[in-house]
């Protein structure tokens, strides 16, 4: 068996920030319409990450996790919202869905989630986008109470051990950015990385990936990368 575990934003899809816009209107609802939303970098932390880091930057006051929580839940309340507001300024990614598709008809590959998005969220994204029936999302990995993308792929592969034990030949992380490669790394996962997201090919080789690609490629193609 073979683990295919993938990132979803600025790997398998954009959705025109929606996210963003989501996170920022729970912000404004908390501190005021005139408060400046504080700037940090989003790309491949946690939910909970982003969310923690905007109220502490707000407040000089690290939140606690139920204040974290309540931001979080907030923020995927107004989700769905923002993904139909933003729908004409989304892709899933060519060809990402022939990709999937090909790898589900494939016995030694199971195709699992390794997202800064909770469950929830995760699941929430991929209805709308025509994408969940690909994944396993019992054994996949979310942000659930994790900050740290490196914990949440620890989590995640425990999941998979406990389930699957010695039965695991390989695991590959596929993702857009820095964090995609170094949780990778953390659970000794082969790490693919495709540039469509903020990070360019030049950012992502300077973290050595197992396997770095300007997008992902045919499935034939990318089969054949995966296998070496």
């Amino acid at each position: 068996m073979k683990l295919l575990y993938w990132d979803i934003d600025g790997t398998l899809l954009n959705t025109g920030r929606a996210g963003l816009h989501a996170i920022e209107e729970v912000f404004h609802t908390l501190k005021g319409a005139d408060v400046p939303v504080p700037r940090i970098a989003a790309g491949g932390r946690t939910d909970n990450y982003i969310c923690q880091q905007l109220l502490y930057k707000a407040n000089g006051v690290m939140p606690t996790d139920e204040e974290v929580n309540a931001f979080c839940r907030g923020y995927e309340k107004g989700l769905l919202k923002w993904l139909k507001i933003k729908k004409d300024e989304s892709v899933v990614f060519a060809p990402v869905r022939d990709v999937l598709e090909f790898f589900d008809h494939q016995p030694e590959y199971k195709q699992l989630l390794l997202t800064g998005n909770s469950v929830y969220g995760a699941r929430m994204k991929l209805d709308f986008f025509g994408l969940s029936q690909y994944f396993d999302f019992e054994h996949s990995g979310f942000a659930c109470n994790f900050y740290y993308r490196d914990d949440l792929a620890r989590h995640a592969r425990a999941i998979a051990d406990k389930a699957w034990g010695d039965a695991v030949e390989e695991v590959y992380v596929i993702g857009d950015t820095p964090y995609d490669i170094q949780c990778g790394k953390a659970i000794g996962a082969k790490t693919v990385s495709v540039a469509t997201g903020h990070y360019s090919q030049a950012q992502l080789a300077d973290c050595k990936p197992w396997l770095l690609l300007a997008e992902l490629p045919k499935p034939e193609k990318f089969l054949a990368l995966l296998k070496g």
